[in-house]
C-alpha cells in the first residue's frame, strides 16, 4: 500500500487516503464527466480521509442522482464523488492527486451515458 495526498487548486480541501501504486485510471463518459475531462479511481471508503474548511466543500446531483460529486466552494475543483454503484467507495479525482500524472495512465472507459 502507498499513501496518497491531495487538494483542490485553492487548497481548502485536502484529503488523503491509502492504495496499491496508481497504475490506471477510469474516465466516464456521462455528460458531467465528459464536459469535466475528469479520470477517476475508486479508494475503499475506510482509506479515505478528508479535511475541508468549514462551508468549502458542496456537491452536485444530476439525472437519477445515483451520485453526489464534490467540490471546493471557492475554487470550484471537483475532489471526489460518492456514487452508490460503488458503496463504501470513493470515487477520487486523479488529477488532485499529488504526484499522479493522469495524461501517463493507461485508460478505461466506464459507459456512464447510458447508466445515469
Amino acid at each position: 500500500m502507498q499513501s496518497f495526498k491531495g487538494s483542490c487548486h485553492c487548497g481548502a480541501i485536502h484529503f488523503s487516503f491509502e492504495a496499491e501504486p496508481i497504475a490506471k485510471g477510469i474516465r466516464c463518459n456521462c455528460s458531467f464527466c465528459a464536459k469535466r475531462g475528469v479520470m477517476v479511481s475508486l479508494v475503499p471508503g475506510d482509506k479515505f480521509k478528508i479535511d475541508a474548511q468549514e462551508g468549502a466543500l458542496n456537491s452536485y446531483q444530476f439525472g437519477k442522482k445515483q451520485t453526489k460529486h464534490y467540490f471546493c466552494a471557492h475554487c470550484g475543483i471537483h475532489t471526489y464523488s460518492e456514487a452508490t454503484r460503488w458503496p463504501g467507495q470513493y470515487v477520487v479525482n486523479l488529477g488532485c492527486v499529488e504526484g499522479v500524472d493522469t495524461f501517463a495512465l493507461e485508460t478505461t472507459v466506464f459507459d456512464g451515458k447510458h447508466l445515469i
